[in-house]
């Protein structure tokens, strides 16, 4: 056999990265690699450092369990001081040492007759190892192109979150903001008190749910400092989401048939609604923004977005909710549909990801696997699907941290660690056999995922048939509903330690003989 540059590499030094050298180092694995395509850990919340980024889950629970962090400063701590945390978690681990930076990869290829994967990297050397992890994230790169006509026409500046130019003032500059998820509500809320203008350009609207933040006092800290209480809080957390959500979608609702969930849960989105058209009344003065407010789809069929600051900031007389649609970008603003030009001196656009969940995010000739198996072809022609959210059956020895079907529970953190774990415990078991490559078979394969469509009926039913025609990451280009995982937290986390090593294919590879000259003779 071959020997390879490193045991295990793993792509992608956000969360993901460095909750598998966690787990690969309780293994005893310590011949590995971190193979980063920008110059430091953190992932997304390296690449965004925009105003206003905060995280949208309550900090205690976005958090890695084996680095429990009692300091936050808020509940819901700012995009800053989430990125420090990694970095800080990634020194105290001594994971720097294992760092290659600034390593973009390029091509994943599987050699089978040496049991090993080749790396080829952009601008680098290329290097092998045995196994290999892919945690490149969920948000896997900015949308390069938005369907807007004249964005190069624009004299202004244009920003994008994950680009953010810090050295930019924003006071006293005319705004205009495409997009309200996520980002482009964190930066409407933050730049609205300071911008002589701020328009909004709204192309459907979102649930924006109150966020209840809040300074951490020293008492709570000191308390979150005992032990054993970080642990307690987690499981707490995650035992009520098991039982009051996930539980009875996977296991219970998804039992009825679907005719008669196409009727009930409309009415659980209708009652949602009113509940929300109440809140809109309470924050947000104007009648007509309001009504320009209420989302048409449900509640869940679009993440929501968390934030007590963005339906305020619409009460300042100088920012503007715009619903008519975008004719194109000019150079001086932004021409609405109407004829209305809209003057701007700064242009944000928050249009969103490519996205882990659509299989166009997939490049041809990326992740080739055993017998020319390319992943990406693959995904085209047969839909996404994965072992436990994680492997495939033609990709030996890898695994994602971030797959299809794989999303499990309401934090980042406990997700990747999930994922990490069972591909840490499958590397172990191929190490402690023998062996040199672990295979998941194509039987278990098929069986997962068969479960997974029974489980997943009432998440497909609401994203596909309660809300037709919308555009959400949870549905993707093939219409399929890839993003969560029908399976309950504790579900999850028992698969990972204990789900049957029986359903991989474990076997050790023969080294080939170099073939020797022959003899001559006289």
């Amino acid at each position: 056999m071959t020997e390879p540059d490193y045991e295990v590499a793993v792509i992608g030094a956000g969360p993901g990265g460095i909750a598998a050298a966690h787990h690969l180092r309780q293994k005893g694995i310590r011949d590995f690699a971190i193979i980063e395509r920008a110059g430091d850990f953190g992932g997304t919340w390296r690449d965004n450092h925009y105003p206003g980024l905060a995280v949208d889950i309550p900090s205690l629970w976005y958090q890695l369990s084996f680095a429990p962090n009692p300091g936050w400063s808020r509940l819901f701590a700012p995009g800053p001081e989430l990125h420090r945390y990694l970095r800080d978690t990634a020194a105290q681990m001594g994971l720097y040492q294992h760092l290659i930076a600034d390593a973009e990869v390029v091509e994943q290829r599987w050699d089978d007759d040496q049991g090993l994967w080749h790396l080829t990297f952009r601008d680098r050397p290329p290097l092998t190892s045995r196994f290999l992890i892919s945690s490149v994230g969920g948000y896997v790169n900015a949308k390069q192109s938005v369907d807007i006509d004249g964005i190069e026409d624009f004299a202004g500046t244009v920003l994008r979150p994950n680009a953010w130019d810090d050295s930019y003032d924003t006071a006293g500059k005319r705004i205009a903001v495409v997009g309200t998820g996520s980002s482009g509500v964190q930066i409407a809320a933050a730049l609205s008190a300071d911008a002589a203008n701020l328009d909004v350009f709204q192309r459907t609207p979102a649930w924006v749910l109150p966020k209840i933040d809040f300074d951490i006092p020293p008492a709570m800290r000191r308390i979150l400092r005992v032990p054993g209480v970080f642990r307690a809080v987690n499981a707490a957390g995650r035992l009520l989401m098991d039982v009051a959500m996930i539980a009875p979608i996977v296991h219970v609702f998804a039992r009825l048939p679907e005719r008669v969930l196409a009727r009930l849960i409309p009415l659980y989105d209708g009652y949602c609604r009113a509940l929300y058209r109440l809140l809109l009344r309470a924050v947000v003065k104007d009648p007509a923004t309001r009504a320009a407010l209420v989302p048409h789809y449900g509640i869940m069929a679009k993440r929501p977005v968390i934030s007590s600051a963005f339906l305020p900031a619409l009460n300042n007389p100088d920012t503007h909710l715009i619903t008519t649609p975008i004719e194109r970008i000019t150079r001086t603003g932004v021409r609405t549909i109407d004829g209305v030009e809209h003057p701007a001196d700064l242009l944000v656009l928050a249009t969103g990801y490519e996205l882990w969940t659509d299989p166009e995010t997939y490049r041809p000739g990326t992740v080739l696997g055993a017998g020319g198996f390319d992943l990406a072809h693959y995904y085209r022609a047969h839909g996404m699907q994965s072992y436990g959210g994680t492997a495939h059956p033609r990709l030996p020895n890898r695994w994602e941290i971030v797959g299809p079907n794989g999303f499990v529970g309401f934090a980042w953190c406990d997700f990747v660690e999930t994922m990490a774990a069972h591909a840490a415990r499958v590397i172990d078991e191929t190490r402690r056999s023998g062996s040199q490559v672990a295979e998941v078979t194509q039987d278990a394969f098929n069986r997962w995922n068969a479960v997974l469509a029974r489980r997943g009926r009432t998440a497909h039913v609401y994203f596909t048939e309660c809300n037709p025609e919308l555009n959400t990451y949870f549905v993707n280009s093939q219409r399929d509903t890839v993003y969560h995982r029908p399976q309950t937290i504790t579900g999850s986390r028992w698969f990972a330690k204990h789900g049957p090593l029986s359903d991989y294919h474990f076997t050790r590879r023969v080294a080939t003989a170099v073939p020797q000259p022959e003899e001559q003779t006289a």
